[in-house]
């Protein structure tokens, strides 16, 4: 490897974890602020809101990884640009051809590693994150259930339960439940667990017995008792009922999007497979967009730079939702707005027309010479 090869690699790597760090602490204190908010709301148990966040890290990542691409390119090389030093490399022989090889073996290993998160990691955390909040859904009502005391209900009566094992279930269970129609209910059974049934967090148990019209009278008797054995009882307690998560469609594998033929799953695999594409187009972009003038600023062309990826971008999901619906065919999908872009980055001329060129106004004003010529500074 070449000394500039080095050097540049080293500008690159550098500047790309740097840009990633920063947008990943943006991104992370935006879902963190979410999520505190639904934790505030009673969705989600708050002791699981770090393990949340770790979850969210690859779909953030399909999201800042192109613009992160197109920034750090741009920066690294925009400095050779302003210390002069690739009037120097260009003087030297080195053509903007050399350049794009070295951006481009740079980004290819990022490229795949994003391929691997959009294809396989991001659909996992999905499925993982819903598991994780359905499974703390089912734990917080055991979290305020003290083993081997009387507990109050919320809505009235009282739980017992001798011990809780460490796969969630109860032992030795003892309730007392008050019912305006049905009078007083007490139920034992030797085992019990919550667990979620048509979308609604119920409590179990198992083998049991139930007391029904446990009361007595003035003389200190106790009136007509009930007594029922069940296999089975499944009671709903509207005080501590949750929307357990939905499964999303973003959680499906790729697998088996590939062998279905649903408009809604091929443009998904589409998106899929663009995104760590979408790394390299985006990059080659940031490296035509960091050759700047003697007198513009290192920063001059951010701006432009941000607006091209939020066209990008926005044109992948237009084009995504198009397919989705079945206003464009799957042959075309999303592969003409990535082709557009990547003609524009390794376009090495100016795609704008002569015709836009403003004239130099200030030359008509001055005055004609004695020959009839227009005077020139010299």
């Amino acid at each position: 490897m070449r000394i500039l090869d080095k050097y540049l690699y080293k500008e690159l790597f550098s500047t790309f974890f740097a840009v990633l760090m920063v947008l990943l602490l943006i991104t992370f204190g935006t879902e963190a602020t979410k999520l505190l908010a639904v934790a505030v709301q009673g969705e989600i148990p708050p002791n699981i809101i770090f393990q949340v966040l770790l979850y969210k890290i690859p779909p953030a990542l399909e999201v800042i990884l192109p613009l992160v691409a197109l920034l750090s390119v741009m920066l690294a090389i925009g400095r050779l640009y302003q210390d002069q030093e690739m009037v120097v490399l260009s003087s030297c022989g080195i053509p903007n051809r050399y350049f794009q090889w070295r951006v481009f073996w740079f980004i290819l290993p990022l490229a795949l590693a994003t391929a691997w998160v959009s294809l396989y990691l991001t659909p996992l955390s999905f499925k993982l994150e819903r598991e994780l909040i359905a499974q703390a859904q089912v734990a917080s009502p055991l979290a305020a259930i003290t083993p081997g005391k009387f507990n109050e209900l919320p809505g009235g009566g009282v739980f017992y339960a001798k011990s809780i094992s460490k796969d969630k279930m109860l032992k030795n269970i003892w309730v007392q439940l008050d019912s305006k129609e049905n009078g007083s209910i007490i139920m034992v059974a030797p085992s019990g667990r919550f667990e979620w049934i048509n979308g609604k967090l119920a409590m179990v148990l198992l083998n049991g017995i139930s007391y029904q019209g446990v009361s007595f009278d003035k003389t200190g008797k106790v009136d007509d008792v009930q007594v029922r054995k069940f296999e089975r009882f499944e009671g709903f307690l509207p005080e501590i009922q949750v929307t357990p998560p939905g499964r999303q469609k973003y959680e499906t594998p790729t697998s088996v999007l590939w062998h279905s033929n649903k408009l809604g799953d091929i443009a998904m695999l589409q998106w899929r497979i663009v995104v760590p594409l979408s790394i390299l187009v985006l990059a080659l972009l940031g490296l035509k967009m960091s050759k700047s003038g003697p007198r513009e600023g290192r920063f001059a062309k951010v701006f432009v730079a941000l607006v091209l990826y939020v066209v990008f971008n926005q044109l992948l999901v237009t084009s995504r939702s198009a397919l989705a619906h079945g206003e464009i065919a799957p042959e075309i999908g999303l592969w003409p707005v990535l082709l557009a872009f990547l003609f524009y980055a390794l376009y090495q001329g100016s795609l704008k027309p002569s015709f836009l060129v403003m004239p130099d106004i200030k030359v008509w004003f001055k005055p004609l010479s004695k020959s009839g010529f227009k005077e020139t500074e010299k």
